[in-house]
């Protein structure tokens, strides 16, 4: 029961996330979460452009925000197949290609340590009180 409601509350926050207003990018370009912006990805990669890969992520959200243990040390880079990924638990969030650095002038390095810090901000704030009571 409390495993769906976890996934309820889950999918309406992705759901609130597409009523978050555009800035510089269009939201087909932004994984936010918790109102906080976690990434913007504007290169393809893996045979997707940039707006199926955060349809993906946006995909991977609900069993993450709905199952994981939501906490910063929890949230890490991880190599995946050869590249820097963003893991939360054993769930993949996103990789970070040469690609999404090169379109924002960094390093793949740089890039990875900027969305992970982002996305250990943003997910825990997207079930702040569920963490009290959950352990590893």
């Amino acid at each position: 029961m409390r495993n769906n409601i976890a996934v309820v509350l889950a999918v309406g926050i992705v759901v609130a996330i597409a009523a978050v207003p555009a800035g510089a990018f269009t939201m087909a370009e932004k994984v936010v979460v918790a109102n906080s912006l976690v990434l913007v990805s504007r290169a393809p990669a893996g045979g997707l452009d940039a707006q199926d890969r955060i349809s993906a992520v946006n995909d991977r959200l609900a069993p993450i925000l709905g199952y994981e243990l939501l906490t910063p040390e929890n949230i890490r880079l991880r190599r995946f197949h050869g590249e820097t990924s963003i893991f939360v638990g054993n769930r993949l969030l996103t990789t970070v290609t040469v690609a999404d650095a090169r379109a924002n002038g960094t390093s793949v390095y740089r890039l990875a340590r900027v969305w992970l810090r982002n996305a250990r901000m943003a997910l825990p704030q997207a079930r702040p009180y569920a963490n009290l009571y959950l352990t590893r």
